[in-house]
């Protein structure tokens, strides 16, 4: 019988299933060691796309937030108000300080000159020239560095922040002599030139310069890596039991900013009138935009569009900075190895 062979042809056939099953067992637990299983995947895709897809995030809420005319409108004035003051302290006579209609504000800088065409160039400040955008393409790319801690990171955010403000100013300031030495259309030439391309070269110089630093003095955790893991999830979200002082400014800034948003489409006459006009305006075939007496009105109408505009972007930011004040992300309990 085959059970009793003991060299025969029950123990060579174990052996040759033996030897067959061996070697495919060893290559399907092989395999696993040389792909990468999702997770991994995710995690790597993550570590390399986050800051560009953070960048263009922020993009797309910048630009989306100034879309309508002076929607920094408190900076823009503060920053015509400085440059129209200095420049004539540098420069008497070389500045002056004027209303901007389109944006219904004191953004308005006309410079005067015997270098500019009509010995005057009226120019204003938008949101671009503010500064913000900057800043915020900077602050971008200091947050997502990672390995810094939050005291240091902060600390280097403001920095930055009045350095940037520092030097865009100063770019403010020196249109005036250039257009004079130079020439109205070299001054607008040099001005497009730092705005599109010399600001971005000037920031990405700033934050290697930055990092550079945080390795020198070790103040970046090299070891650190970027994970899916270290994303906040919507359990860690609580209610702060009491406010710091931060969350009370952040708080106070808020309600600043929404009763101005909202005193400026519902007690302010001027702009009142421009809704009363933007509602009597309709579309006429033959002569465009017209109101009810027959007078243009897509000026009027344009105006009240952007001052409605800018008001739901303010009370949008407002509900955000109430949002960031009054909650906090508890971390998250890991439990130790024993």
């Amino acid at each position: 019988m085959p059970f009793f062979n003991a060299t025969g042809v029950l123990r060579g056939g174990v052996e040759a299933r033996m030897g067959v099953r061996g070697p495919v067992r060893e290559k399907r637990q092989a395999r696993p060691k040389d792909d990468l299983s999702w997770p991994e995947v995710g995690e790597m895709a993550y570590g390399y796309l986050r800051i560009p897809l953070a960048l263009v995030f922020v993009e797309i809420i910048y630009w989306w937030a100034t879309e309508p005319d002076a929607s920094l409108e408190p900076l823009q004035v503060i920053l015509a108000w400085l440059w129209s003051g200095v420049s004539n302290l540098l420069w008497p006579g070389s500045a002056e300080l004027v209303f901007h209609g389109p944006s219904q504000s004191w953004t308005g800088v006309n410079l005067m000159g015997s270098g500019f065409y009509n010995d005057e160039v009226p120019l204003y400040i938008d949101a671009e020239c503010a500064g913000i955008h900057e800043i915020m393409f900077l602050g971008a790319l200091m947050l997502l560095t990672p390995g810094v801690e939050r005291r240091i990171r902060n600390r280097s955010l403001i920095g930055m922040a009045i350095i940037v403000q520092f030097l865009n100013f100063l770019r403010l300031l020196a249109l005036y002599p250039i257009g004079m030495k130079y020439g109205e259309a070299e001054m607008n030439e040099m001005h497009e030139f730092i705005s599109r391309q010399g600001f971005l070269i000037l920031l990405v110089v700033f934050w290697f310069i930055w990092f550079i630093m945080l390795e020198r003095n070790g103040l970046r955790d090299k070891k650190a890596r970027p994970a899916l893991t270290d994303l906040p999830k919507i359990d860690q979200v609580r209610l702060r039991d009491s406010l710091p002082r931060i969350s009370v400014i952040i708080l106070i800034l808020a309600a600043t900013l929404a009763i101005w948003s909202t005193y400026e489409v519902t007690l302010n006459d001027e702009n009142l009138k421009f809704k009363g006009q933007a509602e009597d305006c309709h579309f006429d075939d033959g002569d465009g935009w017209m109101d009810s007496d027959g007078g243009q009105c897509y000026e009027e109408m344009e105006i009240w569009e952007n001052v409605s505009e800018r008001t739901i972007r303010y009370w949008i930011f407002s509900c955000i900075l109430v949002l960031s004040a009054i909650l906090r992300i508890e971390p998250e309990n890991i439990p130790e190895e024993e």
